[in-house]
């Protein structure tokens, strides 16, 4: 039903789910896309995040990883395995992505995370995922695309947002946030695609199951990526010419002059 309404004023025009989304995400910092994964697809993502964690624990050290906070943080899985590839370019996540971004931007950072049982994590810290930046902007350089492999409850340790925060230029105070803060709940297969400049922090999962999630960063060119795709994939990805551009084939720094007018003559041949 159309609201009624009166004086000069203007409307945001909403025609569809995805303009929905993106209008909760510019009011509110976050929106909740429901049924992005079904359920094989969780299965399988469930499967290989413990996985590609335990390589990466074996290689790493256990307690390396305890020792700089990075227990339970599964890094860069699409290096490990091709399937993280699908959860990457998920497509109503990219059709969200480019209201924002438009058709020019690349992955930032893919990173699974484990929520177990019982345990603080490292991301249970208030903070940014574009970290050590505060300011305001009219419109966001980096989008999140957290994807909930598990379900995201109180109990199970979920995401706790304050929202409109990505339009303030540091953490407001305990007390605000005591009031304001919001428990993200959400069925897995759900996505929560949220402005990076959102004040945001796992919760403590005081049940028995692990919680797990996958958080894809979409953001401009103009920004460095977190890990050098490029390089970790070694041209994997670059006969696509999407993928060539999502995985920053296509922007990478060139080295000098002579370079950067070598890939100029490449764009124009």
């Amino acid at each position: 039903m159309k609201e009624n309404f009166y004086g000069k004023l203007n409307q945001v025009e909403c025609n569809n789910d995805i303009d929905l989304y993106v209008e909760e995400i510019r009011t509110n910092g976050f929106a909740i896309v429901e049924n992005a994964l079904n359920e094989d697809e969780l299965i399988g993502y469930r499967e290989k995040i413990d996985a590609v964690y335990q390589v990466q624990e074996a290689d790493f050290g256990v307690d390396k990883l305890k020792s700089i906070n990075e227990k339970d943080i599964c890094r860069m899985p699409l290096k490990y395995d091709d399937y993280f590839i699908n959860i990457a370019t998920n497509k109503i996540v990219l059709e969200i992505v480019e209201k924002f971004l438009g058709k020019f931007y690349i992955l930032s950072l893919q990173n699974a995370i484990i929520n177990r049982p019982q345990e603080k994590h490292h991301q249970s810290s208030w903070h940014r995922d574009l970290p050590y930046q505060n300011f305001t902007i009219s419109n966001p350089l980096s989008i999140n695309a957290l994807f909930c492999i598990d379900k995201f409850s109180k109990e199970t340790g979920s995401t706790v947002v304050v929202p409109y925060t990505h339009n303030t230029e540091i953490l407001p105070s305990d007390k605000y946030i005591a009031k304001h803060s919001t428990v993200v709940t959400a069925k897995a297969g759900s996505v929560i695609v949220f402005d990076s400049m959102l004040f945001h922090k796992a919760g403590y999962n005081s049940s028995n199951i692990i919680r797990r999630s996958v958080n894809n960063q979409y953001q401009i060119p103009l920004l460095k990526q977190f890990y050098d795709f490029p390089e970790a994939l070694n041209g994997k990805f670059s006969d696509d010419e999407f993928l060539k551009q999502l995985l920053g084939y296509t922007s990478k720094t060139p080295m000098d002059d002579v370079k950067w007018r070598e890939n100029r003559i490449e764009k124009f041949m």
